[in-house]
């Protein structure tokens, strides 16, 4: 949620309303592991709540339901639908009656366009949950019948699917006229239009570091023309100038933004002039393109990465601070329970091995916590077991309970609780050196993907 803020702000900037449609893809509320940790179900609950509240202050249009978001129950996503004010898709989610619990389809306008979009959600197999009144059906025995309903009241189909990437492909080359789909679940990564027959497929990547943005230029047509259309590449340049001047224009003119910066002063002037040239050009492409006959379709794509410079929202910013106080509140509860005090923290350690110390103190473990602090992803559960002492990823809900002495990578991630070997260590020496798996769990390849245990074991201390 730590990007929630910065994506409010960018889609600000960049918002022309008449035009603008916001949706997501879905798995968005929940994951997998949450079937297995019941315990943190409640605290899952108030982050989803909050996500609710953030995609209603950004004003979304509508959102799927992915299988993972039914990780808390049927009654608890369905309890989040009365909080949304846009629409939770999902064409296939039925109970045991062929009842549909969320729609299946909504119908909006934008631009003058008809649109249709309906939410598909993927992997038919629930795992053993509270779920089991529930099925998932096969998109076959959904979608075709969805798409000839649409047909006569839509001039664009969008898909929003948490489907495999395999099936998204094999929707595309069967159905002529689903004209987008958009994927979530398939992979972290930014995914650009693919093109196959007459459908784009595209996905912003996840964790909130990019936010997407396609730009269409719809026709009667209805078919989508090879390539990037020349007139939005000169679109692109203009929205990206456009963003960049508005901040500058807001914070008071170039003149105060790059005070005592000539240099400056004087690129912002040449993006400025481009900027007016641009947009000349475009009213004159646009209206000779009117005289001639129907183009096909065409689009460019823009994936705006979310980085500490994007100024945030404060209204989003005050919704999710009210939320991490509410989970905060439940996890010290739910801490008074949990013991420990096992746990010592490396200070304890110095006493005998200053040495050592020293040396660990120097690297990033010691300060690894304070990093996610900086990022304000400290109550990231997905992250914060990797970057404290005593959790792992059963337990990382515990991490606003912990006391100070347990904030970082400490001695004891890789030697073992400390208590019993301070009590009498002749009896009890700790393990001496970790096995490589314990590092793994957090060094791995799609967080580092330069980890080497033998070169690196060597550095910690």
């Amino acid at each position: 949620m730590g990007g929630l803020s910065k994506k409010s702000s960018l889609l600000q900037s960049l918002a022309t309303p008449e035009n603008d449609l916001k949706i997501d893809a879905g798995t968005l509320f929940f994951d997998d592991k949450l079937y297995r940790q019941p315990q943190r179900i409640q605290q899952s609950l108030i982050t989803a709540s909050a996500l609710v509240q953030a995609y209603n202050h950004m004003e979304y249009d509508a959102v799927a339901i992915g299988r993972q978001d039914l990780a808390a129950g049927p009654q608890a996503l369905q309890t989040l639908a009365h909080e949304a004010s846009f629409p939770f898709l999902s064409a296939n989610i039925v109970d045991m009656e062929g009842a549909l619990l969320f729609k299946e389809i909504v119908h909006l306008k934008r631009a003058g366009m008809r649109i249709a979009l309906i939410g598909l959600t993927g992997q038919a197999k629930l795992p053993d949950s509270g779920v089991d009144a529930l099925k998932i059906l096969a998109w076959q025995d959904v979608l075709p019948d969805l798409l000839k309903r649409a047909a006569g009241k839509s001039d664009l189909v969008i898909l929003l699917s948490n489907l495999s990437a395999a099936d998204n492909k094999e929707i595309s080359r069967q159905h002529s006229d689903v004209h987008l789909i958009f994927q979530s679940g398939v992979s972290k990564q930014n995914l650009r239009p693919q093109q196959i027959n007459n459908t784009l497929i595209s996905q912003s990547g996840h964790d909130g570091k990019y936010q997407g943005q396609l730009t269409v230029n719809w026709t009667s047509s209805k078919k989508w023309q090879q390539g990037e259309h020349p007139i939005l590449a000169l679109r692109k340049e203009y929205d990206r100038l456009g963003w960049l001047i508005n901040r500058v224009q807001k914070k008071g003119g170039p003149k105060e933004v790059y005070k005592d910066n000539e240099t400056r002063q004087k690129d912002f002037a040449k993006k400025l002039k481009r900027y007016q040239e641009l947009e000349v050009e475009l009213k004159k492409i646009t209206a000779e393109e009117k005289k001639n006959s129907v183009p096909k379709a065409s689009h460019s794509n823009h994936f705006h990465p979310l980085p500490p410079s994007v100024p945030d929202d404060a209204v989003m910013i005050k919704l999710l601070q009210e939320s991490r106080k509410k989970a905060n509140q439940v996890r010290r509860q739910t801490a008074e329970t949990k013991k420990l005090d096992q746990y010592l923290g490396s200070q304890q350690c110095r006493s005998c091995h200053e040495q050592l110390y020293t040396a660990w103190a120097k690297t990033p473990h010691a300060s690894s916590y304070q990093t996610l602090q900086e990022r304000d992803q400290n109550n990231n559960l997905t992250c914060v077991y990797c970057h404290v002492t005593g959790l792992d990823e059963t337990t990382a809900y515990l991490a606003t309970s912990l006391p100070t002495r347990l904030l970082e990578v400490g001695c004891e991630v890789c030697h073992g609780p400390g208590q019993m070997h301070a009590e009498n260590p002749k009896q009890n020496s700790p393990s001496k050196i970790p096995n490589p798996r314990l590092c793994t769990n957090c060094h791995a390849p799609d967080r580092d993907d330069n980890f080497d245990f033998q070169v690196k074991k060597g550095k910690i201390h």
